[in-house]
């Protein structure tokens, strides 16, 4: 997890995710990681409360095109169901959706409204999938062991992560681009890619450290016991 180039690799089953997700995945790049992203909790009160994610939803703007990218823990992908996932999957379509639609207000939306999306793209991928409540609570039960089994990082770092696959892999991935609706959105992107571009050293380096200082206490708390 040191190296962000590591940290993401293409579907080990893309075939099954083709199958589930149908059209709704063409212009998208779909992958894998073994990791779960943490991030403060926009849904509860406590300061300090986290959320974590087996899934990613991101859309990145280089090289004057859009990509629109989407990552799953591969034990998530292993152990969760064709239609539980089928369910994750027009999750994940749904809020990138809803995003493009608020894209003008997009950095605007507070933290309770981004939670109204996610949670308005939640009702309707259960009305639309028809998956069942015993289903989302299987889902919801995995996605807390993972939380707690699998790598996790913080979610500035993944994205970091997901922006330099994309990088290093533009000469196949170039295709999935898609242009600006308009010169706004140009400008828009522009300024995003350099915020991310701005932050990327130091978000690497401080994560080399963070892991680095992790490794170096847990051999000093391991030594009086061998």
């Amino acid at each position: 997890m040191e190296d962000p180039l590591k940290v993401f690799r293409p579907l080990s089953n893309p075939d099954r995710i083709a199958d589930l997700a149908g059209k709704q995945a063409d212009g998208y790049i779909l992958v894998e990681t073994d990791a779960v992203t943490f991030f403060p909790s926009m849904g509860s009160a406590t300061p300090g409360a986290l959320d974590y994610a087996v899934a990613m939803n991101r859309s990145y703007f280089f090289r004057g095109l859009w990509f629109s990218m989407i990552s799953f823990n591969c034990e998530y992908l292993r152990r969760t169901p064709d239609g539980t996932l089928a369910y994750a999957l027009e999750h994940e379509f749904e809020m990138g959706r809803l995003y493009q639609e608020a894209f003008g207000e997009m950095r605007k939306l507070s933290p309770g409204e981004k939670l109204q999306i996610n949670q308005l793209a939640r009702q309707t991928c259960v009305d639309k999938t028809r998956i069942s409540l015993a289903d989302l609570i299987d889902e919801e039960m995995l996605m807390l062991e993972l939380s707690s089994s699998q790598p996790v990082i913080p979610k500035p770092y993944a994205e970091t992560a997901l922006l330099a696959y994309l990088e290093e892999g533009f000469p196949d991935l170039g295709s999935l681009g898609r242009e600006s609706e308009d010169d706004d959105e140009e400008a828009f992107g522009a300024e995003l890619y350099a915020e991310f571009d701005g932050w990327s050293l130091f978000s690497r380096e401080s994560y080399r450290l963070f892991v680095r200082e992790v490794d170096q206490g847990l051999r000093e708390s391991y030594r009086g016991y061998v």
